[in-house]
């Protein structure tokens, strides 16, 4: 790694309070930190010395480079595998189908989501770590050993529950017979190696430069409130944030009620679990007292808009969520979901506030977009106030774009172009910490080719292995459709089901 780099004559995309686009501008960094934003005419602008790396940046764009806050990094194997599956189906298949997966397919798995993640411009994610049929410390080291050898920054948290499928979910004898019912997932998981497991990680992990770890919070109605009560205690006790999915679907909404009649988020709150340093992902089914209390409490909200989408989960009514001061962010959700580019999910973001809305001055803006793509974003993975824009300070995390792309050209105004033209294939350049991990295109830290192969065949012999198990989901299906179509056509509760008339 260069101890200083400076980039030249490249439009900087800055992000910062004053949202700046700078033409023909210098970008300096030394070490992990950026040093210099502005131009060349600036009195400060730094001179190039015998220990500078160069770069050209002329045609270029820089931008500060985006944090997916939501993925699931087993799923890279399971690409392909998901279509017209509700989320409670999908849970079924998740817990049944995954594999008994060696630590090795795990630093896969995690290796190909570092590899698309830098390859359309992420820097940062936060990892909500699966791993059945129980989690391991060895499985845990693979994981975030695959992002601290790509490249990518992340906050690994391992998902924890301790109650029986079949207890979670709003089923009811009429929607599926009674004797197949018995046969979901019911094993509760013992919560003491979780716990033991999370204490030896943060130990070895907690110090790294780009990798962390953090509690993981499979969902609340999934967790006793004994478990929930102790993680809270947990992160108070090491001073970590915890991340969790929270009123995923109305199948969600409809288990609340009978553990806390004011709401998950006042629930999670009194358990120390709705904080600043907390994320809930999903968040669609929510109330008005919801919403105010994630407001007081602070929490960061985790949009996943094309995962929604797919899993047909519902629509977040996004402008609610701003407009109460909740800060909110974006992520991707698995693999098996879709791709990872959060060029994407930002425009799509923007996109549905078109047509939920009616008032075009409250649209969200493309700046706006991007700046809770990023600003937020370092935020809802711990890294509040020290990155997420190009100034001088923050953690060197950015991408520079091929701007004589068709994306990006001819050019207009370049955070509108950005967000509503590109894909993630201008991506050219990413830094992380300082150092170039993707240079031209390709990771620098690892063969990507020689990844990819042994991925395949990883996928390929999971794929045998689980076979059994995805034909048994079959016969859950038609009950669990039946549950969520009961569900959904309920009249009480919030509505994010999109009817046309």
């Amino acid at each position: 790694m260069d101890e200083r780099v400076i980039i030249t004559g490249a439009d900087l995309v800055t992000l910062d309070a004053e949202e700046r686009v700078i033409s023909d501008g210098v970008l300096a960094l030394e070490g992990d930190r950026i040093t210099f934003v502005g131009t060349s005419s600036d009195p400060d602008a730094p001179a190039a010395g015998e220990d500078t790396a160069c770069i050209d940046g002329r045609g270029k764009v820089v931008m500060p480079g985006f944090s997916n806050c939501h993925t699931h990094s087993y799923a890279a194997l399971l690409k392909g595998s998901v279509d017209r599956v509700p989320l409670d189906v999908f849970m079924v298949t998740a817990i049944l189908g995954a594999g008994a997966r060696t630590p090795r397919d795990v630093y896969l798995a995690a290796k190909i989501s570092a590899a698309e993640m830098l390859m359309t411009g992420t820097t940062a994610c936060l990892d909500h770590f699966s791993h059945r049929p129980r989690h391991t410390g060895e499985a845990l080291d693979a994981v975030c050993s695959a992002y601290a050898d790509g490249g990518v920054r992340a906050a690994v948290a391992p998902m924890f529950s301790d109650l029986p499928f079949r207890e979670t979910i709003p089923l009811r004898d009429r929607d599926m017979d009674p004797a197949l019912a018995q046969t979901l997932p019911g094993t509760g998981a013992d919560p003491d190696p979780y716990f033991e497991m999370m204490e030896a990680a943060l130990a070895r992990w907690n110090g790294h430069a780009t990798v962390s770890v953090m509690l993981g919070v499979d969902s609340p109605q999934r967790c006793s409130e004994a478990l929930l009560a102790r993680a809270g205690a947990f992160c108070a006790q090491h001073d970590i944030g915890n991340h969790t999915h929270l009123l995923e679907a109305k199948t969600q909404w409809a288990m609340a009620a009978g553990r806390d009649a004011r709401g998950f988020v006042d629930y999670l709150a009194d358990l120390g679990l709705a904080g600043p340093r907390s994320s809930f992902a999903h968040f669609i089914w929510f109330t008005e007292a919801d919403v105010a209390r994630a407001a007081q409490s602070g929490v960061n909200v985790i949009h996943n808009p094309a995962s929604n989408l797919v899993l047909g989960s519902g629509i977040q009514p996004l402008l609610t969520l701003i407009d109460a001061g909740v800060r909110v962010a974006f992520g991707s959700d698995g693999l098996n979901v879709g791709h990872l580019s959060m060029f994407e999910k930002t425009r799509l973001a923007a996109y549905l506030t078109r047509v939920t809305e009616a008032d075009p001055a409250r649209w969200l803006s493309a700046p706006s977009a991007l700046k809770m793509a990023t600003v937020n974003g370092a935020a809802a993975v711990g890294l509040a106030g020290k990155a997420g824009m190009l100034a001088p300070g923050q953690l060197a995390d950015f991408v520079i774009l091929d701007g004589n792309s068709v994306a990006l050209s001819p050019r207009g105004d370049l955070p509108t172009q950005i967000v509503f033209y590109e894909t993630g294939a201008g991506v050219r350049d990413v830094f992380v910490a300082g150092e170039h991990v993707l240079k031209d295109g390709a990771p620098t830290r690892f063969d990507l080719a020689d990844t990819l192969a042994e991925a395949r065949e990883a996928a390929e012999r999971l794929t045998r292995e689980t076979e059994d198990m995805v034909a048994k989901v079959e016969a859950f299906r038609p009950g669990l459709t039946n549950m969520v179509r009961r569900i959904v056509a309920q009249e009480d509760g919030p509505c994010r089901i999109a009817k046309l008339c």
